[in-house]
């Protein structure tokens, strides 16, 4: 327990600034009994002073300390002393110092010098000497409320409070409630509800984090359902222009082969065609010369019998020209026969003409293909001269500048890659160097950070033993009084003891006290202990709410979620397996995407394909049409509005008319 031991005032109000006056303290009540102005406030005032470092009420610019008029000087020194047990034992020792100067406008100048808070001599921690803990007055003024274990708002409200001062239980409300936190130290509280909001919002943060990752995935799985369908619907367009093409296909073959048949039905419509003309154009000629017989030809003169003789010759003459006869149409046949193998040959060259005209087409396509491959290659590598008008020496030349492009890059990228081995090696070996320096510097760093704080700390306690060397001049003067005072008072004393029985009742209340403060020390430590049991228990409570509300929620989303985690994951949802699983799952669905995507852009390249054959098919069904309607003309025309069938029967009637008459 803490307890006050003695204060020694200089030069504080009406306190003379030439001697000091001490006072004692006793257990366990010291009364203080004066006139009016004999000084009782200005002891509680430098109670106050000593333990806070609070000046009381309404003496800024010096009125705290005494009056340099009435001591006739221009400077007043003034000295607070406190020695004190603080609550562990330990006897500390307070000394703070003022002074106050005459301005020469006849003002005051007040200055607050060192300040000293010290072990008391007779500690046997320290073999009775005395060790300053500080100097500084904002470090006093916290150190020591702790030392008396109570706070600073209790030692200036309640314990030393100030006359002026005491009727602050009639104050304001506001201000009420300010002094009240202050002395019951409500502000842990406070911190402990600050403490607790500040955990509900990082929840709430933390919650709405989850909310959003939760419609993140929300708007990834929506985006992968849209993926989903649109597969599904690229799926069935391939499918429906695989089944348009597999028509189209069928319908392009049956007019492959029906144009086939025309096509030769036409060679052999026309083959008849041209044997008519033959055979109208042999007509023809046979007739001239029939007429030009006729006019050319006359009566033979001579008699009968000469005329009977040469009938009689005429049928060897009939048979020498029969037989010419014959020799001319064995002539004719082979010429016929080798016109039929010449038309055949005719159709055979034309059938390769158009062959050969489809694969010039094809092969004028690639070439035009292949010079536009040309001039994008030519552009993207800068290659000039090969715009246009490529013949097959340009092709040729650019092929090579290509390859020795080519080449060259290789050779490039060979270099650079040497370059960046080489640069890597060179990288390395400089990052091992460079990381050899930085260790030693290190270690010479850490070696100077050692050398600095023990140099450090040597010139701290080289400080602290001068500040209590300059502080023993004045302790000794304080010393030497109360060694005086004191002598005086134990012989005084000793004369009351002698009379009364105080040895006896002093051990009574000596072994009073003990218990007493042996109870005190228990109840503190049960006090402590529970105190920290009911912080326990509130922050055990909280997170125990914290725990069930989380666990509620978890579950709720569970539930709510079930369905749908286990047609998309497949198993039943586990809180902790379902972000493992959801992973799982994301990854395989997104490995299926790829896939899918791929495919489909396999089944676009092709479709593309089949889509260009299927133009270029249209294209040449296109020409195939317009062929057959131009023959389908031409016959019109040269049948005269007569039908094919009718033109056939009479030419092949016509030409087994010219057979039986060559016969």
């Amino acid at each position: 327990m803490a307890s006050l031991n003695k204060l020694a005032i200089r030069g504080i109000r009406s306190f003379d600034d030439k001697q000091i006056s001490v006072i004692e303290f006793f257990s366990p009540v010291t009364v203080i009994v004066g006139h009016n102005g004999s000084g009782k406030t200005t002891i509680i005032e430098c109670l106050k002073y000593a333990t806070t470092g609070d000046q009381p009420p309404n003496t800024r610019g010096g009125a705290f300390i005494h009056d340099p008029k009435m001591a006739n000087e221009k400077e007043v020194k003034a000295q607070v002393k406190l020695r004190f047990n603080a609550a562990n034992g330990v006897r500390m020792l307070a000394v703070r110092n003022l002074s106050v100067t005459v301005k020469k406008t006849a003002g005051l100048t007040m200055k607050t010098l060192e300040s000293i808070l010290a072990l008391a001599d007779n500690n046997s921690d320290k073999g009775g000497k005395r060790g300053v803990i500080s100097t500084k007055c904002a470090e006093m003024d916290a150190e020591i409320p702790q030392l008396l274990g109570v706070s600073k708002a209790v030692l200036e409200n309640v314990i030393f409070c100030h006359q002026e001062d005491s009727y602050w239980p009639l104050a304001e409300p506001a201000a009420l409630k300010k002094k009240f936190d202050d002395i019951f130290e409500a502000t842990k509280y406070t911190k402990a509800l600050d403490s607790i909001k500040a955990l509900r919002k990082d929840r709430v943060a933390e919650l709405k984090a989850e909310k959003e990752r939760l419609e993140g995935l929300l708007r990834e799985k929506n985006h992968s359902d849209k993926l989903k369908a649109r597969i599904a619907d690229l799926n069935q367009t391939i499918a429906a222009k695989e089944v348009e093409h597999d028509d189209t296909k069928k319908s392009y073959d049956e007019t492959v082969i029906a144009n086939q048949k025309f096509y030769q039905y036409a060679t052999h419509f026309r083959e008849l065609y041209t044997r008519v003309q033959g055979y109208e154009a042999s007509i023809a000629k046979i007739e001239s010369d029939l007429e030009e017989a006729r006019v050319t030809l006359q009566e033979v003169p001579g008699t009968d019998q000469e005329l009977e003789k040469k009938l009689k010759n005429s049928d060897r003459d009939v048979a020498g020209k029969k037989s010419k006869l014959a020799a001319e149409q064995n002539k004719a046949d082979n010429l016929d026969e080798e016109l039929s193998s010449a038309r055949k040959k005719q159709n055979e060259l034309a059938k390769k003409e158009g062959t050969l005209k489809a694969e010039f087409k094809a092969q004028q396509h690639r070439l035009a293909q292949r010079e536009g491959e040309i001039q994008i290659v030519g552009e993207k590598l800068k290659i000039k001269g090969f715009s246009s008008n490529l013949d097959a020496e340009k092709v040729i030349v650019f092929m090579s500048k290509l390859k020795e492009l080519q080449r060259k890059q290789r050779a490039a990228v060979e270099n650079l890659q040497q370059e960046s081995r080489a640069k890597a090696e060179d990288y390395t070996r400089k990052s091992t160097e460079l990381n050899n320096a930085l260790q030693s510097f290190k270690a010479q760093r850490s070696s100077l950070q050692t050398q600095l704080t023990k140099h450090q700390s040597s010139i701290v306690l080289s400080e602290r033993q001068l500040e209590a060397l300059q502080s023993i001049p004045s302790e000794l003067e304080s010393l030497n009084d109360d060694i005086a005072e004191k002598q005086g008072r134990v012989s005084k004393i000793q004369k009351d003891i002698a009379g009364a029985k105080y040895d006896q009742r002093l051990d009574e209340k000596t072994t009073s006290s003990k218990s007493l403060e042996e109870r005190r020390d228990v109840l503190n430590s049960e006090f402590k202990s529970l105190n920290l049991q009911s912080e326990s228990r509130a922050k055990l409570q909280f997170q125990r709410g914290e725990v069930r509300n989380k666990t509620t929620e978890i579950k709720t989303t569970i539930s709510t979620a079930n369905l749908t985690f286990r047609r998309l994951v497949g198993s039943e949802p586990n809180p902790e397996t379902m972000e493992k699983e959801v992973d799982r799952v994301y990854g395989l669905k997104e490995q299926e995407l790829s896939d899918l995507e791929g495919e489909a852009s396999t089944k676009n390249g092709t479709l593309q394909q089949t889509q260009n054959l299927l133009s270029s098919l249209k294209i040449q069904l296109k020409a195939k049409k317009e062929e057959l309607k131009g023959l389908e003309k031409r016959i019109k025309n040269d049948l005269e509005h007569e039908s094919l069938d009718e033109a056939l029967v009479e030419a092949t009637g016509e030409v087994d008319h010219r057979k039986t008459r060559r016969k």
